[in-house]
């Protein structure tokens, strides 16, 4: 499994208003990094969990604050 920069992890709103959506766009080969979290700070530490051990950066689309 190649790891890839054109991955990017995104944490944005859960449609229905309640929790956040953290996917990693476009999905890789095999793998599904998708996860639902009930708050931000949650979705925030998955985010940077995976920035630190694949190395992919992480784009917020909450405008909750610094990821």
């Amino acid at each position: 499994m190649a790891d890839t920069p054109d991955h990017v992890v995104v944490i944005r709103p859960e449609p229905f208003g309640v929790g956040y959506d953290v996917t990693v766009e476009p999905s890789p080969a095999g793998d599904t990094f998708d996860k639902e979290y009930p708050t931000f700070a949650g979705a925030r530490g998955y985010a940077r969990g995976l920035r630190l051990y694949r190395g992919w950066p992480i784009r917020d689309e909450t405008g909750e604050g610094v990821v």
